[in-house]
């Protein structure tokens, strides 16, 4: 499930207005994918195992994006891709039996597993508005597991979560339950695969940078789970570590003043 932080606000003012107005029956689709609205329409962009410009194919289990300006028509949208380490190598981006497995180098992954690589990571794709095609996609990030949400940054960027807490053991070679920042990049590269420790190792859900601080809101897939505030040393560089907080609800149970404490100590 990929729940993003944008758009909450914008939701609820609409709430009223949308439950009174509404957008009429929904209409079968002959092609039995999606039904729709009258004058709704979709587009079908990818289809999981269909082949990429890098010579891999498009991995399954499509989760959170986000879309950034290219160039001209295009844009970039940096997609997630939320395989876990049970899943069939059909879901990945090597084909079945990860038979393309030698078209990646063992470094460019976080994970690459003792016998076999983690799949989860991402992808992304140029699609050009004008005519409505994808122009290329790619493999961007390679090696880690359950990439569930994340969010955009204002440096450009998509931070990728991985919602899971899994430890290094069997044919994990590294712990997860981190956040990785992928450059919304039009032509074919592999962001390095740098974990973001900072920024805490749990079932990651969603983030929202604030553009004027660079702090970094992160939500927690768990019903027990935080928000909490990451502050980068330097803005933009999440990578150069920080400190973390999680929310302190004051007061409780009257959830009044909220407030953020440390649950870290400083990064040296």
């Amino acid at each position: 499930m990929a729940v993003g932080l944008s758009g909450l606000q914008a939701l609820a003012v609409r709430r009223d207005a949308r439950s009174a107005v509404g957008y009429g029956p929904l209409i079968e689709d002959s092609q039995g994918i999606l039904d729709l609205p009258r004058d709704f329409s979709y587009k079908i962009i990818g289809r999981a195992g269909e082949p990429m410009s890098d010579g891999l194919v498009l991995p399954g289990k499509p989760d959170g994006m986000a879309a950034f300006p290219g160039k001209g028509n295009e844009v970039i949208v940096v997609r997630n891709h939320e395989v876990n380490s049970n899943d069939s190598s059909a879901n990945g981006a090597f084909g079945r039996g990860n038979k393309n497995l030698k078209k990646v180098s063992a470094d460019r992954f976080y994970d690459s597993g003792k016998k076999s690589p983690c799949l989860g990571g991402t992808s992304t794709f140029v699609y050009d508005t004008r005519t409505k095609t994808v122009v290329r996609q790619f493999l961007s990030l390679a090696g880690t597991l359950r990439n569930c949400a994340g969010g955009p940054t204002p440096w450009n960027s998509w931070i990728t979560c991985e919602e899971t807490v899994v430890g290094a053991g069997g044919n994990l070679a590294r712990d997860h339950g981190w956040c990785f920042d992928v450059p919304a990049t039009d032509q074919p590269a592999l962001a390095d695969p740098i974990p973001l420790k900072a920024m805490g190792r749990f079932n990651h859900e969603a983030v929202a940078v604030d553009p004027d601080t660079g702090d970094v809101f992160q939500t927690e897939d768990r019903h027990e789970g935080l928000i909490y505030r990451f502050v980068p040393k330097v803005k933009g560089k999440l990578a150069k570590g920080g400190r973390l907080y999680a929310l302190k609800i004051k007061g409780k149970p009257s959830l009044e003043k909220p407030s953020f404490y440390s649950i870290c100590p400083r990064p040296p």
